[in-house]
């Protein structure tokens, strides 16, 4: 099944490896907090209001899920996660090079669609890359490891990219993007591969499970929905935490930048010692119930408590609540994946990973849109627009929490699948 004794040492390829997928996800959220942090002069230069620059930046998530579920569906089991992930890579950087010279509303928009196909598959490709790597009980670190760009992007790019955007311009800012993917893409032209622990390429369906009972099985199905309760949050935060710091509560954008970086320097910590004590917990014969499902819980729980709470704070305590909100989330992206690889039969696990974690990438466009419409409704009241919009997500994040603790049991379905592999 998903599941695969630490049989040998992890060579140190597959750390080499670890370390390009760590900056591949900190560029990969370089290239959403840039827009953000565009946001004031971009709506400014381009006569935007509110709502428009949220329904452009909902345009990032419009083919964002359909790229992801096509290369689940398509591409996963068939070419080699190294080309897959350099095809994203040379996607994404087109498109951010685009908007360098774009002059127009709609060549913006294009450039955002054109970007969202790059990004969609990204994550939990880069995650099946991992995997193919390490042994499954000793996968939770090194997803850490990846989730670390998310805080490395927010924590170095916040200060990097404001200060670019500040005396260079915003256009500026996107095409360091540009030239940084670029960098990239020749590093793992040279380094990048497919590990001893990766399906054969020829791996099909037919040699695991029925696709109903793989697909339609409750842990799974629980993955879904905590997963899209939790990418609620973090389509929010790539596009709407900038300006809800600047615009909602009175915040110069250089220490906006700073304020994104110390925020998510909390993630860093937090990812790292949740994915090491699920280890420990999976290593020391734990359930997965326990280890996995009640961790995902409890972080969403807590997230969306704070996000609630931090509308009814101010000051310093206010930021503190907003920290934990934005960064609890995160563990449910190492926690995931790493249930869906104990249940699934190896040459469905890519798949299932791929399809799940770009199919709820849909919530960042409602949340990146119904922010917009949410502070736009509130007219010249931002504060209040975006205290609405803040406990809307905190609403989400505890509906994924109960999905969570009712209907995710690793074991259950891991045994019950080892009965129907044909």
């Amino acid at each position: 099944m998903g599941t695969m004794p630490d049989q040998v040492k992890v060579s140190n390829r597959a750390y080499t490896v670890l370390g390009l997928l760590f900056i591949y996800q900190t560029l990969n959220f370089f290239d959403k907090l840039v827009f953000g942090l565009s946001a004031v002069p971009m709506m400014h230069d381009l006569h935007l209001s509110p709502r428009q620059f949220g329904l452009i930046g909902s345009l990032f998530f419009l083919l964002f899920s359909a790229s992801g579920m096509l290369v689940g569906l398509f591409a996963i089991g068939r070419i080699g996660t190294r080309w897959i992930l350099a095809a994203l890579v040379l996607i994404w950087s087109i498109s951010q090079l685009s908007v360098v010279f774009a002059e127009s509303v709609i060549a913006l928009a294009a450039c955002r669609i054109l970007l969202g196909v790059g990004e969609g598959p990204g994550l939990p490709t880069a995650l099946h890359a991992c995997y193919d790597w390490f042994p499954a009980n000793r996968r939770s670190v090194p997803s850490a490891v990846i989730l670390q760009g998310i805080s490395a992007g927010f924590l170095v790019g916040g200060p990097l990219l404001t200060a670019i955007i500040v005396n260079f311009g915003w256009r500026a800012g996107f095409f360091v993007c540009f030239a940084l993917g670029i960098c990239w893409l020749i590093a793992w032209s040279v380094f990048g591969g497919d590990g001893p622990y990766a399906a054969p390429a020829t791996a099909t369906d037919g040699k695991g499970l029925p696709w109903q009972t793989l697909w339609l099985d409750r842990t799974v199905l629980g993955v879904a929905a905590m997963s899209f309760m939790s990418y609620y949050v973090v389509g929010m935060a790539a596009t709407w935490l900038p300006p809800y710091l600047q615009l909602g509560l009175s915040y110069r954008p250089v220490t906006v930048g700073w304020i994104i970086s110390a925020i998510f320097a909390f993630q860093s910590p937090l990812l790292l010692f949740g994915s090491w004590l699920c280890q420990t917990m999976q290593r020391r014969g734990w359930s997965g119930r326990v280890a996995l499902g009640h961790a995902c819980t409890v972080a969403l729980l807590t997230a969306g408590v704070a996000l609630i709470a931090a509308t009814r704070t101010d000051g310093t305590p206010r930021l503190v609540l907003i920290a934990i909100g934005f960064a609890a989330p995160a563990l449910t992206t190492v926690y995931g994946p790493v249930i869906l690889g104990l249940v699934a039969p190896p040459a469905q696990r890519g798949r299932l990973i791929v399809v799940i974690y770009s199919a709820n990438a849909l919530a960042g466009l409602v949340s990146t849109y119904g922010t917009g419409w949410i502070v736009g409704a509130a007219g010249a009241d931002l504060p209040a627009g975006f205290a609405a919009a803040i406990a809307l997500a905190g609403a989400m994040l505890i509906a994924g929490a109960a999905a969570s603790l009712l209907l995710i049991f690793p074991d259950r379905s891991a045994a019950r699948f080892v009965a129907q592999v044909r």
